[in-house]
Order: C-alpha cells, then sequence, then structure tokens
C-alpha cells in the first residue's frame, strides 16, 4: 500500500516538470531560436516598410512636399546597411589583395581612401595610377612619389595634406631631375639645387616661394661656379657689387669677362662687362684711397625686365606703378658704360639706334683700350630712387619699353631697405 502511494506521487512529479522540460528543451533549441530571430526582423522590418501615414504628424514638410516619417527613416536604416555590407565586403576583397604584401589601389575620389592608412596607390580620373606612398585621412601626407599619364616620375618625396612640403625631389616631363632640396606649399623653399634638363648643376643655394633667395651659386653647363652671392625674386642682387674692387668682385664672379680702359686722352675709369651674368660695371679710382685702387660706382644690367618681390616690369608705365614717380626724366647723350652696353646688346640684336661709334684699340680679346666714343648718341633715361640706391632705365625714347637699366649709390638712406635686383 505505502509503495503504491510513493509511485503515484512519482509519477505525479514527472509528469507535472515532463512540460516544462519539454519546453525548456524546445525554447534552447537552435531551429528555435533561429526562427524566432527571424520572425522578429521579418516583424521589424514589416512595420519598418509599414510606411502609409495615418496621421499628419507621421509627415515631414520638405519644401512644401509632404513626405513620410516612416519612409524616410528606412531609407536612412536601408542605406547604412547597404553602406556596411558594401564596406565589408570590399575590405575583405582588399585583405585578399595584400595578403601577400601588396598595395591598396584606391581611385581619386574613392569614399573608402579617407579610411586608408599606410601606402597605397591612387588613381587619377584618367585611370593610371597617379600616386604611389602613404595616406592619412584621406589626404596624402607622408612620403611617396607622384607619376605621370606616361608613368614617369614627376616628384619624389615629402607630402603634407595632397602638397609638397619638406625634403623632396623634382623632375623634368623626360624624367631628368629638375629639382632637389626643400619645398613649401608645393613650392621651392629653403636649401636646394637647381638642374638643367641636360643633368648639370645650375644653382645651389637659398630658395622662397619658388624663387631664388638669399645666399647662392650660379654654375654654368661644364660644371664651374660662375658667381656666389646674394639672390633676390629669381635675380642676382647686382646692387651688391657697388662699391667693390677690382679684386673683391673677381672673389665673387668667375666667368668670362673683358675689361674696356679709357685711353689717357679720355681719363682714368674702367668698364668690365661680366658676360655670363648679362651685367657690366664702371670702376673709378678713389683718390682718397691709399691704394688708389677702383671701386666700381655703377653696375649696368643687361636686362629689359626688372623685379621687385613678386612683381616684373617691362615698360615705364610698370616701373612708375612699382617705384613711383621718377626724380628725372629726359633725353641725354650716352656715357662709357651706357654705349659699352649698347653694343653689346647689338652684337645679339638691334636695339636703340644701332651701335654706337666707338674707337677702341683691342691689345687683346678681353683687354680693350677706348679712345673716343661718339657724343651725339641719343637716348632717353629715367631715373628712380628706392632706399639708398639710383636706378636709370634707358629706353630709345620717351615712354614705353626700356632696353636695359644702370644702379648707383644714391649716397643716403632710407628706411625702407631694397630688395630688387
Amino acid at each position: 500500500m505505502g509503495n503504491n502511494l510513493f509511485s503515484v506521487l512519482i509519477s505525479t512529479i514527472k509528469s507535472r516538470f515532463a512540460a516544462i522540460m519539454s519546453k525548456l528543451r524546445l525554447w534552447l533549441s537552435w531551429n528555435y531560436v533561429r526562427t524566432r530571430i527571424i520572425g522578429g526582423i521579418r516583424d521589424f522590418f514589416y512595420k519598418l516598410l509599414d510606411v502609409k501615414p495615418k496621421h499628419k504628424n507621421d509627415y515631414f514638410s520638405v519644401f512644401g512636399w509632404m513626405v513620410s516619417k516612416k519612409l524616410a527613416y528606412a531609407g536612412i536604416i536601408i542605406v547604412g546597411v547597404l553602406s556596411l555590407w558594401y564596406i565589408g565586403a570590399t575590405s575583405k576583397i582588399f585583405d585578399k589583395l595584400t595578403a601577400n604584401g601588396g598595395m591598396r589601389t584606391y581611385s581619386y575620389n574613392s569614399v573608402l581612401l579617407r579610411l586608408a592608412k599606410d601606402k597605397v596607390r591612387i588613381k587619377a580620373e584618367s585611370g593610371y595610377v597617379a600616386y604611389e606612398g602613404e595616406v592619412s585621412k584621406g589626404y596624402v601626407t607622408g612620403e611617396g612619389s607622384l607619376y605621370s599619364p606616361d608613368n614617369v616620375l614627376l616628384y619624389s618625396g615629402s607630402f603634407l595634406k595632397n602638397r609638397y612640403e619638406g625634403e623632396g625631389s623634382q623632375y623634368y616631363k623626360s624624367g631628368a631631375l629638375q629639382y632637389t632640396g626643400n619645398f613649401h606649399d608645393n613650392l621651392y623653399e629653403g636649401e636646394g639645387k637647381l638642374y638643367r634638363e641636360d643633368g648639370t648643376e645650375e644653382y645651389e643655394g637659398g630658395f622662397f616661394s619658388g624663387m631664388k633667395e638669399g645666399h647662392g651659386k650660379l654654375i654654368d653647363s661644364g660644371n664651374n661656379m660662375i658667381y656666389e652671392g646674394s639672390f633676390a625674386s629669381d635675380e642676382i642682387v647686382y646692387s651688391e657689387l657697388l662699391g667693390k674692387s677690382a679684386d673683391e668682385i673677381r672673389s665673387m664672379y668667375f666667368g668670362k669677362q673683358v675689361l674696356y680702359e679709357e685711353s689717357e686722352d679720355l681719363g682714368s675709369d674702367s668698364v668690365v662687362h661680366l658676360k655670363d651674368i648679362n651685367a657690366l660695371y664702371l670702376s673709378q679710382s678713389d683718390g682718397s684711397a691709399s691704394d688708389d685702387s677702383g671701386k666700381a660706382t655703377q653696375v649696368v644690367v643687361l636686362k629689359n625686365s626688372f623685379r621687385s618681390g613678386m612683381n616684373e616690369a617691362y615698360d615705364i608705365e610698370e616701373l612708375k606703378q612699382m617705384l613711383g614717380k621718377p626724380i628725372y626724366e629726359g633725353n641725354s647723350a650716352v656715357i662709357l658704360p651706357e654705349a659699352i652696353a649698347i653694343n653689346v646688346l647689338n652684337d645679339n640684336r638691334r636695339t636703340i639706334n644701332g651701335r654706337v661709334d666707338m674707337d677702341v684699340t683691342e691689345i687683346y680679346s678681353d683687354d680693350i683700350v677706348v679712345n673716343s666714343i661718339a657724343t651725339d648718341y641719343p637716348v632717353y633715361v629715367y631715373t628712380f630712387k628706392r632706399g639708398s640706391l639710383v636706378y636709370s632705365f634707358v629706353c630709345k625714347e620717351r615712354g614705353g619699353a626700356f632696353q636695359f637699366y644702370e644702379i648707383m649709390d644714391g649716397g643716403d638712406t632710407d628706411s625702407d631697405s631694397d630688395k630688387s635686383a
């Protein structure tokens, strides 16, 4: 009797818990969990895509158009899901491509480029690989190389936000080295070397805003230094020669030169033509000097353009805008430095009124005695004062273009320092 009662009790308990255990096994089975998750997602998207508005508050008003809020939210979520899928899928593809040490390649306008780090390749709009190197936050930043459509290296070195910055080398379209040194904001700035396309060095020294600036050296095609001194706005600071003796100038200029000496009947002045830098200077004896050595009192620049800072002038009106009102203008007969300058220029092209008649005796090819010059050869001169210097521009007639200019010491100083050649 007792055993029967115990058996009944056990059976009753088992029957109660059997239902619970059956439900637990069902809830913990993968098929049940998957079915519930898929069903939940289906219900979510069903409700999400049920975009039919039921009240006026279910609309956005956009430029007079009524747009369903649910439709807008659904669009945002769908775009987000597709974007995440695209990034994930393409990342897996790129990971496979770079698994063996390869380099990722992006189009220049790719969204993925903004997420890229380290070294990559970037294709230009036309499809060629324009860049290979480091990137950061969507910018070309770090060390890299830039190429032309013909796969010719154009630049190799440091970049900062898509611009040349720091040390680098720039190349001609032919592939020959053009410049090596420091850059700032895509321009030469700092110390560097400039090369001709044939590979010979042209200049070594300072640069600023893409132009020669500061101390530098000019080098000819035979790799010989021809000038060492100061530069400004891509030009030699010719005024630096003023007041120097012939020996001091020879320590700066190493190129070809021709000496023109006045005969005893004319005086004791001499003019030296510095052929490789397109200039000449007038040397006059200083009677007060113990060695009576000549000093450069006038420099003539054989160029028909004048630079000051970022500006360049080719005629008198442009000069007036740059230098202000002239302190003198008028007709003049040529003097010895001007006569030599005019004849040197006429050796290459006819200028002003042709050659100046001169009676000379050529002792050597680089040593010429001037016996006399024509006194009736007319020129028109404009003279400007800037800082401590006086500039005279020699023209054929009033107005128009000038053919060359002269620099002299004005004898006093201004607060404004002279920054022109």
